[in-house]
């Protein structure tokens, strides 16, 4: 995993969310003077609109300055780690002098072809006058097999005009697109992404106690925890009501959790095909009811989990996911190192 570099002052990064369970994510790439510097901002209308169109919860991802920006993505996928988003979504201003709008028409072209075969899909919106631009990318997309480019030719100047077509877009090409497999992470790259963050041997942090007493008051269990996956152990950062000591790797739940994007979600552990297994569920301290969300790195490394869990089954039918989301979120946000966090992550973080 190559590391990624400090964002310059005119390129950063934001990132919103809107809560809900079985999350979009979507890359949004475009100037900033265009993106984030209304209020409310196009960017946040932007997922206002996916939301409503797929009512799922939306995590968008708004990178900017463009033209630096869509060369960085297109040059250095496997750093981006592009195709862990959903949809990307490059958005080219009418105000952008011709010469920018040429090299953002030709980076958004290399990125076409990079990310084309990851099968995520870009959605190109092209602001101003039909000057033919877009026939190049389209004739590229056509090269990678049609499917790969969408394209939204837009002379709307109100920013929620434009944001309700942009989420319209999104929701069609998603709604369309084929399911696409996870991608396996290298175990090398995932701890190194941990040991970027600089958490495990963290010392404690009594606003992350807060949250899992929080947790653990919202569901009703026994117990909820923030832990980390480093090498052969599972590292416990946060613990409200059960046991702080470490557990072996293989034996931790929290190793099934980083293994994909969504929850993992158990009425029994007993009745689990992989987690029956372990000894954690069997003993007189024996966990039977287990809900997590994965934690993430700023790169989007699966590195931990937070998890509620209780010693009795339950059922898990009404659970609210999105709450549970919603605190794995925050933990995430209090724990991204500042000096590694693109500007401003930490206060970006929020429901539109």
């Amino acid at each position: 995993m190559a590391r990624i570099p400090a964002l310059s002052p005119r390129m950063t990064r934001q990132r919103l969310h809107h809560s809900g369970v079985r999350p979009l994510t979507v890359l949004l790439i475009g100037e900033r003077s265009r993106l984030l510097t209304a209020e409310p901002s196009l960017a946040q209308r932007a997922i206002d609109r996916v939301w409503l169109a797929s009512r799922r919860g939306v995590d968008l991802d708004a990178l900017t300055d463009l033209v630096p920006a869509l060369r960085r993505v297109a040059a250095g996928a496997e750093d981006w780690r592009v195709w862990r988003y959903d949809v990307v979504v490059v958005l080219i201003g009418a105000a952008l002098p011709a010469r920018r709008r040429e090299q953002a028409l030709e980076q958004a072209g290399h990125l076409l072809r990079r990310d084309a075969a990851h099968g995520t899909p870009v959605v190109l919106v092209l602001e101003g006058p039909d000057g033919g631009d877009e026939q190049r990318l389209l004739v590229a997309a056509e090269a990678l097999g049609g499917d790969a480019l969408h394209v939204v030719r837009s002379d709307e100047v109100d920013d929620r005009t434009l944001a309700v077509r942009v989420g319209a877009e999104v929701e069609a090409v998603l709604r369309s697109a084929p399911a696409r497999g996870h991608v396996g992470e290298d175990e090398t790259d995932r701890q190194r992404a941990l040991d970027d963050t600089g958490i495990v041997e963290r010392a404690r942090d009594p606003r992350l106690d807060d949250l899992v007493e929080l947790a653990r008051t919202a569901f009703g269990t026994e117990s909820a925890e923030i832990n980390f996956i480093d090498h052969d152990r599972q590292w416990k950062l946060a613990v409200a009501g059960g046991d702080p000591a470490d557990n072996p790797r293989a034996h931790s739940f929290c190793n099934q959790t980083i293994r994909r994007p969504e929850p993992l979600v158990v009425g029994d552990t007993r009745l689990h095909p992989l987690l029956r297994r372990s000894p954690l569920a069997h003993g007189p301290a024996a966990i039977r009811f287990y809900a997590a969300y994965p934690i993430e790195s700023i790169d989007g490394y699966r590195i931990g989990s937070f998890c509620v869990y209780d010693s009795q089954p339950r059922d898990v039918r009404g659970l609210d996911l999105a709450v549970l989301r919603d605190l794995a979120l925050l933990a995430q946000a209090e724990l991204i190192p500042e000096d590694s966090a693109p500007q401003g992550l930490s206060d970006t973080l929020r429901r539109p």
